[in-house]
């Protein structure tokens, strides 16, 4: 089962990977003035712990509505993903834990991954499920895929651009539409041409996940 957490330590963490950083057309270090203008690289570790302190009861309360969320949504989910991959994947070790910034990053190693906790809590469980399918669709490369993916960089290049388009692609399935109850929208604007020629080759492979992955990395790889 996955619970949703907080971890401020990360949070400064996050601070120092992503304040300057932007990558496909966005720019996180702009996401994270707009929301915190007098934070700097000379006070963002006190600001992080002060932000904490004047509103924790902000974050919990955050935290205890996608907590509750998930007890309802989790196993359609999971349904679905087995219904997809078919492979069972509830048993997936992964924590998630809210953020005071609109980042959202996950971190295949230490199986981890954010979610703004000022998000609404329908916006909030899109980010659990497009998170989830990431660790899902990495370990179904490493699993089924090894020797085309094994050269690959899962945080930058072809891979990591088709891992955010894979998600565009299931995450608007019927079948997941109906448990998001919305539209799963591109985050990275300069992945819109990728998008387009994704989805007519995941239509040619008729929901083929091996074969779209395969067709997709011979193409733009």
């Amino acid at each position: 089962m996955i619970t949703i957490s907080f971890d401020k330590e990360l949070d400064k963490m996050v601070y120092e990977d992503f304040h300057d950083f932007s990558i496909a057309g966005v720019d996180f270090g702009d996401k994270i003035k707009h929301d915190h203008p007098e934070i700097t690289e000379e006070n963002y570790k006190n600001y992080i712990d002060n932000f904490y302190k004047e509103n924790i009861l902000h974050i919990n309360e955050s935290k205890d509505e996608i907590n509750k969320i998930l007890l309802n949504k989790q196993e359609l989910f999971f349904k679905a993903i087995d219904d997809l991959f078919k492979k069972d994947f509830r048993g997936l070790n992964v924590t998630g834990l809210l953020s005071i910034f609109e980042c959202n990053p996950r971190y295949l190693e230490e199986k981890k991954f954010q979610i703004f906790y000022k998000r609404n809590n329908k916006n909030k469980l899109e980010v659990v499920f497009h998170e989830l399918l990431h660790f899902i669709f990495f370990d179904y490369c490493d699993s089924f895929l090894k020797e085309e993916t094994k050269d690959l960089d899962k945080n930058k290049g072809v891979l990591w651009e088709l891992s955010e388009i894979f998600n565009v692609i299931v995450l608007n399935l019927p079948q997941f539409r109906e448990i998001l109850q919305g539209e799963e929208c591109l985050f990275y604007s300069d992945l819109k041409e990728k998008l387009k020629i994704a989805n007519s080759l995941w239509l040619d492979s008729r929901g083929d996940i091996k074969n779209f992955i395969t067709s997709y990395l011979k193409k733009l790889g």
